[in-house]
C-alpha cells in the first residue's frame, strides 16, 4: 500500500507515519499543495492522506483540485480541530472518508486500508485470487491455505500487484512502490525477488499467481475468474447455437407438413381466394 502524506505543520511528536511504515506501508511527505499535485501526476497513490485543521481551512481547496485532476487514489482526510462546519466542507470537496481524532493508529491503518481494499475491487476481507489468499492485516500470504513464508519485500511486491490485479506494472514502478525513489537498486533486483516469490508458491501447488509481461513489467491474473467468464461466454454461445437449430428444424418441420406459417386470411377475403383458386 503507498500513501502520499500532507501536512502543513510539522509535528515531530506524531508517530502515525513511523507506525504506518512499521506496517509495510510506502509513504512519501510533502507540506507543498503544488508538490501533492505533481507527484499524483508521476506516481500511482493508493491513498492520498490530508491533515487538515481549523486554522488552515483553505487547504480544503486541495481536495477540489485533486478531484478536479481526476486523480484515481483515494482522499482521506485526518484532523483533530474542524467544526462541524469544516467537516461538512471536507465531505462536500469530495474526500472519501473524514477520521477524526482521537483514534489510535492502529485504527487509523485499518481504516485507511479498508478503503484502498474495496477501492480496489475486492470486497472481502483479504484479497482473494485464484488459489491464494493475502491477508493485508496479518501481512501474510497463503497458496491453498498454507502460508508461503515470504520477506517484507517480497510480501509487499505480492501484495502491490494483487491490489493492481488484471494491470502491468513495470520493474520501475516496482522499484518506486518498495523504495520510494530513495537509495532504489538496480532494477534487476525484482526479477530476483519475483522469482523467489515463485519458487516459494511452486512449493505449494500454486505457479500461475505472477506472471510476465515481457518488455513491459509483471501481472497478477485471476485465472478462476477467467475461466469462469470464458465457461459463461461458452454457454452463451452454444445456447445461441441451439436455438438456432431448433428453429431452423421447426422451420423445415412446418413446411414439410404444409402447415401454414403465415397470417391467416379474414373472412371477407375467404371466398375471393377459393375462386382464385378454382381458376
Amino acid at each position: 500500500m503507498k500513501i502520499l502524506s500532507f501536512e502543513t505543520i510539522s509535528n515531530k511528536a506524531d508517530l502515525l507515519v513511523p507506525f504506518l511504515r512499521s506496517r509495510l506501508t510506502i509513504i512519501d511527505e510533502t507540506n507543498d499543495a503544488d508538490e501533492v499535485l505533481d507527484l499524483v501526476k508521476f506516481y500511482d497513490y493508493d491513498v492520498v492522506l490530508l491533515r487538515i485543521t481549523q486554522e488552515r481551512l483553505n487547504d480544503i481547496d486541495l481536495i477540489r483540485r485533486l478531484r478536479l485532476a481526476r486523480v484515481k487514489a483515494s482522499v482521506v482526510v485526518l484532523t483533530r480541530s474542524l467544526s462541524e462546519m469544516g467537516r461538512l466542507k471536507v465531505l462536500q470537496a469530495g474526500a472519501d472518508d473524514l477520521i477524526v481524532d482521537p483514534l489510535s493508529h492502529e485504527e487509523v491503518f485499518m481504516k485507511v486500508q479498508n478503503l484502498v481494499r474495496r477501492s480496489r475491487g475486492f470486497q472481502d476481507n483479504a484479497l482473494c485470487i485464484g488459489d491464494v489468499e493475502i491477508n493485508m492485516n496479518a501481512k501474510k500470504l497463503y497458496a491453498r491455505g498454507q502460508p508461503v513464508p515470504l520477506t517484507k519485500k517480497e510480501y509487499q511486491i505480492a501484495e502491490i500487484l494483487a491490489l493492481r490485479k488484471g494491470v502491468v506494472l513495470s520493474k520501475e514502478a516496482i522499484l518506486d512502490h518498495l523504495y520510494g525513489g530513495l537509495d532504489e537498486p538496480n532494477p534487476k533486483i525484482i526479477d530476483v525477488f519475483i522469482c523467489k516469490i515463485r519458487k516459494k508458491m511452486e512449493l505449494l501447488g500454486v505457479d500461475d499467481f505472477v506472471e510476465t509481461n515481457w518488455g513491459r513489467g509483471y501481472m497478477v491474473i485471476d485465472h478462476r475468474s477467467e475461466a469462469r467468464s470464458n465457461m459463461s461466454s461458452e454457454a452463451r454461445s452454444n445456447m445461441s447455437s441451439e436455438a438456432r437449430a431448433n428453429l431452423n428444424s421447426e422451420a423445415r418441420s412446418n413446411v414439410s407438413s404444409g402447415t401454414n406459417i403465415g397470417p391467416a386470411l379474414p373472412a371477407a377475403y375467404e371466398g375471393d381466394a377459393k375462386i382464385q383458386a378454382v381458376a
